[in-house]
């Protein structure tokens, strides 16, 4: 893969958001036209992924340390780690906001995609690559471009009751992810292999998918 392969994943990450522009759930809650069942649906389903950034970090950091790899990537994963562990819990606020009985929505069974995403990127993890990275970044992308559009649509709509309450993972990740997406960016360009840059571009790739 070339050396500009950072630009195949910002291409597969932009291909995600132009795809979740068409979904007709989350299409309608970047739009602000959601109803409230239909935002508590996109909460639920963004709980069951949001819950295992930090814990795909903390494996993936888990999987570079045992395999000697990319010994510089340590001390950034393991610092993502802890920034994006608690962000769940604005998902879970929101959910309350709504109304919503938030022991249900844990027990709620796993999006069978979501399932495949996170056993996918834990078996790169176990075998000691950074392919996480490559969701990470498209993930990060895609809250940059749309999550604080949502927001500020849903406030403008005012369709769901006390809606200005139930937007913090939305605003939160609108404001932070423009940063976060520079900073990956950086971290990216740095890693060398090319197999691990193969594995990271395919990560991205299997997100999208």
């Amino acid at each position: 893969m070339s050396h500009d392969y950072v630009s195949i994943i910002e291409r597969e990450s932009t291909a995600l958001v132009d795809s979740l522009d068409h979904d007709p759930l989350i299409g309608s809650v970047i739009r602000g036209d959601a109803s409230r069942a239909e935002y508590v649906g996109f909460l639920g389903a963004t709980y069951h992924y949001l819950r295992w950034s930090g814990p795909l970090l903390a494996e993936t950091a888990e999987g570079l340390r045992s395999s000697g790899r990319c010994p510089w990537l340590l001390a950034i994963v393991d610092a993502k780690t802890a920034e994006e562990s608690p962000h769940d819990g604005w998902v879970l606020d929101d959910l309350r906001s709504c109304g919503v009985n938030v022991e249900l929505v844990k027990a709620q069974p796993v999006p069978r995609a979501v399932d495949a995403y996170v056993q996918w990127s834990r078996t790169m993890a176990e075998e000691g690559s950074p392919a996480f990275l490559g969701a990470a970044f498209a993930l990060e992308f895609m809250s940059m471009r749309r999550a604080k559009r949502a927001a500020d649509n849903l406030r403008a709509h005012r369709a769901i009751p006390r809606i200005e309450e139930a937007v913090s993972f939305l605003e939160g990740h609108g404001d932070a992810d423009v940063g976060h997406v520079e900073q990956l960016r950086a971290i990216l360009r740095r890693v060398e292999d090319p197999q691990d840059r193969d594995a990271v571009a395919l990560s991205a790739s299997v997100l999208r998918a």
